[in-house]
C-alpha cells in the first residue's frame, strides 16, 4: 500500500522494523532450543527489508544511502545453517543487488551501462522487466538521450505484462505509461502523448489508481491546447463516467447533472 501511494518515508520505517525483527528472531533462534518458526525462508526478511529500503532511498534521491542498502543484501551468505530455500534466497538477492546498482549507476548518468543492464534485463525474469523499464526511461528523460530501440524491442513483452492485474503489476504499468509519455512529450511528439495520458486515465481509474490519476489530470491540462477534437471528446467521455458514478441518477437512471435547477 505504501508503495502504492509513493509513501517513500513510510516504507523506510517498515523496512527498519522487519529487519530489526528479523535480526531479533535470528539471533534468538541461534542461542535457543525453542525454534522459531517463519513462514519465509529467514534470509527473506533480511533481503526483502533491506532491497525495499534501498528502492525507497532510490525514490527519494539519495542513492549513496541506497548502494549501502544493495551492499547490505547483495551478500547474505553469513547467514548460518543454510536450508535449500535459504540457499535459493541469497541467490536471489545477490542478483537482484546486480541489477540494482545498474539502477543507480543508470539515475547518476553512467550510460556506459546500458546495454549491460538491457542485456541482463532480456535474461532474467519477466516480472522485473517493467521496473527496468522505469529505470531506463527515468535515465533517458533526466539525461536526455534517446531509447526508441528498447521501447521497440521490449513492445510486445510490456502489452503481454500490461493484460496483468495485481495491484503492484497495474502501479508498474501506470508508472511505465507515465514516464513514457514525457519522454514522448519531451520528443516533441505531443500527439502520441496525450493519446497515452487517456490511457492513464482509463487504467488509473479503473484499478481505482490515485497517484497515476493525479498525474495524469495535471499532465493532461498541460498538453490540452494541443488535443485534437476527438482526444477532446475522448477526454470528455472519460470525466462524464466518473462523473456518472459520483452522482445520483433519478428513478429513470437518468444522470441528474444534465438537468437544470429552475428558480
Amino acid at each position: 500500500m505504501s508503495f502504492s501511494w509513493e509513501n517513500w518515508s513510510a516504507i523506510l520505517e517498515i523496512s527498519d522494523k522487519l529487519l530489526e525483527v528479523a535480526a531479533i528472531a535470528y539471533d534468538s533462534n541461534k542461542h535457543s532450543f525453542n525454534k522459531i518458526t517463519f513462514k519465509r525462508s529467514i534470509v527473506y526478511y533480511f533481503g526483502y527489508s533491506s532491497c525495499m529500503k534501498g528502492i525507497a532511498l532510490q525514490k527519494l534521491g539519495r542513492l549513496p544511502e541506497a548502494r549501502e542498502c544493495i551492499a547490505q543484501y547483495s551478500d547474505l551468505s553469513w547467514i548460518k545453517d543454510s536450508t535449500p530455500e535459504d540457499l535459493t534466497e541469497i541467490g536471489y538477492y545477490k542478483n537482484i543487488a546486480v541489477a540494482n546498482t545498474y539502477v543507480l549507476d543508470l539515475l547518476e548518468g553512467k550510460v556506459d551501462v546500458l546495454s549491460d543492464y538491457i542485456e541482463f534485463l532480456r535474461k532474467n525474469d519477466k516480472e522485473e522487466l517493467l521496473a527496468g523499464l522505469i529505470t531506463v526511461l527515468e535515465s533517458s528523460i533526466k539525461y536526455n538521450y534517446s531509447i526508441d530501440w528498447i521501447l521497440d524491442d521490449f513492445k510486445d513483452q510490456v502489452k503481454e505484462l500490461s493484460s496483468k492485474e495485481k495491484r503492484e503489476d497495474v502501479r508498474y504499468y501506470i508508472d511505465y505509461m507515465y514516464l513514457h509519455a514525457i519522454y514522448l512529450y519531451k520528443k516533441g511528439k505531443f500527439f502520441d502523448t496525450i493519446y497515452l495520458i487517456l490511457d492513464i486515465l482509463i487504467l488509473s481509474d479503473k484499478f481505482d489508481d490515485g497517484t497515476g490519476f493525479r498525474k495524469a489530470i495535471a499532465f493532461y491540462e498541460l498538453l490540452r491546447s494541443y488535443a485534437s477534437i476527438s482526444q477532446q471528446e475522448i477526454h470528455q467521455n472519460i470525466m462524464k463516467n466518473i462523473l456518472e458514478r459520483e452522482f445520483l441518477k433519478d428513478e429513470k437512471n437518468i444522470f441528474v447533472i444534465g438537468s437544470r435547477i429552475v428558480n
